[in-house]
């Protein structure tokens, strides 16, 4: 069983000022806050928004032919599925594994992103009658279609596994981890590449968001405080690459156990996050794992930095791991989206 177990065997990604994982870890271990107020997306003044946002620095340049693709088309995409390639391949090299030695084999790739509808748009005017004009439009719709955000990963690489995207709002790249996890202990993958990923370039839904106080109107990243008022967006590409323990070169952590539920049906609403649902999720997750919740050092929790959402997980957290097993010992409770802000479907990762 021991040879079974699956755990993390490389990494990357790209964060707020940080363009790898160890820049991230510096810049986190100094205490830097990575949520900046610049105009690398929009001009300041615009539409009255805030614009403090944890934003990636570098992510207009892209090597097409290093990965085999058009560059005509590779243009079309959005800057996070460039950088999705680019993240997928260090984790690989960071595992002590050749990419091209895993050609043809049986890897899934599960990548969670979620996902706003209508703020993409189609090409304005597309004149039938011109074979350019067709082209262009062909790949201004087909290379943005999400869907092939984990399938141009398969195709570059020669991935023959699952090649699927898990949009379920902000815990999609958990949700990802979910389903490449079961998929390892059934026997269906060699290896899995869970990646998540979130950038922001609509101004206009950083601007509704904020006057609906979804997000900071001032742009501080409040987490498990009294003065939060929404959260603040954080831009995230990342990538982690699972293997069982007897075919790994490099082991970070191993994976114990994975589960996903839902509220269901809530009196308060669809949208009210249910500290009970949380609540019994932990406890089944902890139980699958074998893992005794006293014996917990720390907890890295979602609080993005919303009242209602920060104080229903810190309820299910206390419920779960103190009251209902007794632990008389302090449970140190952290989150970075302090630091960087909330990456939403790519968060989880």
């Amino acid at each position: 069983m021991q040879n079974k177990d699956i755990v993390i065997t490389g990494m990357s990604g790209r964060f707020p000022m940080s363009d790898t994982v160890d820049e991230f870890a510096h810049n986190l271990y100094a205490g830097r806050d990575m949520i900046t107020d610049d105009e690398s997306r929009w001009p300041k003044d615009l539409l009255g928004i805030n614009s403090r946002m944890g934003k990636i620095k570098n992510f207009k340049q892209f090597d097409s032919s290093f990965f085999g693709l058009m560059e005509n088309m590779v243009d079309e995409w959005d800057p996070h599925g460039r950088i999705l390639l680019e993240v997928v391949y260090e984790a690989i090299v960071d595992s002590g594994v050749n990419p091209q030695d895993l050609r043809g084999s049986q890897t899934g790739v599960y990548v969670g992103l979620s996902l706003y509808g209508m703020v993409d748009g189609l090409t304005e005017q597309i004149e039938p009658d011109l074979s350019a004009a067709n082209e262009t439009a062909m790949f201004q719709t087909m290379a943005n279609m999400k869907t092939l955000n984990a399938n141009r990963i398969s195709y570059a690489f020669d991935f023959k596994g699952p090649s699927l995207i898990v949009d379920t709002a902000c815990s999609a790249s958990l949700s990802a981890m979910t389903l490449a996890v079961n998929d390892l202990l059934l026997g269906h993958v060699e290896g899995a590449i869970v990646c998540g990923a979130y950038m922001m370039f609509e101004p206009f839904l950083y601007q509704c968001q904020q006057s609906l106080n979804i997000c900071s109107p001032r742009g501080v990243s409040a987490v498990m405080d009294e003065s939060a008022d929404g959260f603040v967006k954080g831009e995230t590409v990342g990538a982690v690459y699972l293997r069982r323990r007897a075919d790994a070169r490099r082991i970070y952590a191993t994976v114990l156990a994975a589960r996903m539920g839902v509220d269901g049906n809530k009196t308060v609403g669809m949208f009210f996050p249910s500290s009970e649902a949380q609540e019994a999720l932990m406890v089944r997750t902890y139980t699958d794992a074998g893992v005794d919740p006293r014996r917990l050092t720390y907890f890295e929790a979602h609080c993005t930095g919303t009242k209602a959402g920060d104080t229903q997980e810190v309820r299910a957290i206390y419920n779960a791991y103190c009251q209902r097993p007794g632990r008389t010992d302090p449970l140190p409770l952290g989150v970075l989206k302090d630091k960087i802000g909330h990456s939403e479907g790519g968060s989880g990762i």
